[in-house]
C-alpha cells in the first residue's frame, strides 16, 4: 500500500505557467542546495546552466507550490540562467526547459532501504499504467488540481486537459535509480481560447544518502530530438546529485 501512495503522489505538474510574473526580491544562489531530511543532509546540485529559482522569485515559487502533490515537500525549482535573467529583468514567457525536486512528506525522515528502493520500482512496473489512466482517480485529482492552481495564478477559470499520457518507457534503470518519461499534450482553456502544447516529462525515483527523492525534468516536445536531449540531461543531473552525496554523514 505504501510503495502504490507513493506511485500516485507523483504530480503530472506540466504546467507552463501561463500567468503574469514580474521578477520578486532576490537572494543570493547558491549552486548546491542542502536539504534536512531527518538524520540526513541531502546536497542537490543546480544543473548545469540552470540556477535554483524558488529562492529567487517568490512568484515562481507560489506558481509551482499550487501545482504540487498536497502530499509532497517541493525542495528545489531549477530553470535555465536564461529564463532567470528574464525574470531579474522584470519579464516573463513560458518555461521551455525546467526541473523540480521534491520528496513525499511522510517518508521525508525515513531510511530508504535498497529493498524497498526495489519493491517500490517493482509496484510502478506494475500499477504505473493504471496510475497514469486519464479516466482514474490519480489523473482526474491531479487535473483538477492544476485547474484551480491555474485558475487562481491567472485570475480566470482555466480549465486543465492531459490528454492520456504516453509512457516512452523507462530509460535510467540502477539499484538507486529509476527513471521513465511520458509525453503529455498539456491543453488549458480559458474565456481567450485554447492552447495545447507537448510537453516531455523525466519522473525518477532515486535513492541518495538512504532516502527517496523525486527528481522531474520537463521540456516542451517539439521533435524527436528533445526526448533524447531530455534523457541525457537527467541522467546527467541524476549523476551530479549522487556524486555530490556520495560522502555523506548523518548529522
Amino acid at each position: 500500500m505504501e510503495n502504490l501512495e507513493t506511485i500516485r503522489s507523483w504530480p503530472i505538474a506540466m504546467a507552463i505557467l501561463l500567468a503574469t510574473t514580474t521578477a520578486a526580491t532576490q537572494t543570493q544562489k547558491a549552486s548546491v542546495a542542502t536539504f534536512e531530511m531527518g538524520q540526513q543532509l541531502i546536497a542537490v546540485p543546480a544543473p548545469a546552466d540552470f540556477e535554483e529559482a524558488a529562492s529567487q522569485f517568490e512568484n515562481v515559487k507560489h506558481q509551482f507550490t499550487v501545482t504540487e502533490d498536497p502530499g509532497n515537500d517541493m525542495l528545489g525549482i531549477y530553470l535555465t540562467h536564461d529564463d532567470c535573467e528574464k525574470l531579474r529583468a522584470g519579464g516573463f514567457s513560458p518555461f521551455n526547459f525546467y526541473t523540480k525536486v521534491s520528496v513525499r512528506r511522510a517518508i521525508r525522515d525515513e531510511d530508504y532501504s535498497a529493498e524497498r528502493f526495489a519493491n517500490l520500482v517493482a509496484t510502478f512496473r506494475k500499477s504505473g499504467s493504471q496510475v497514469l489512466d486519464i479516466n482514474g482517480p490519480t489523473m482526474k485529482s491531479a487535473t483538477e488540481r492544476l485547474g484551480i492552481g491555474l485558475s487562481e495564478l491567472n485570475k480566470k477559470e482555466t480549465q486543465v486537459d492531459f490528454g492520456q499520457p504516453v509512457n516512452l518507457g523507462e530509460f535510467d534503470v540502477r539499484p538507486n535509480v529509476y527513471s521513465v518519461m511520458l509525453l503529455v499534450n498539456f491543453k488549458t482553456t480559458t474565456g481567450d481560447g485554447e492552447t495545447t502544447v507537448p510537453i516531455l516529462g523525466g519522473l525518477s525515483y532515486i535513492r541518495v544518502r538512504e532516502r527517496l527523492v523525486y527528481v522531474y525534468t520537463y521540456r516542451r516536445y517539439k521533435s524527436k530530438a528533445d526526448a533524447a536531449i531530455l534523457r541525457a540531461f537527467t541522467t546527467q543531473w541524476i549523476n551530479q546529485i549522487l556524486a555530490a552525496n556520495s560522502k555523506a554523514t548523518r548529522r
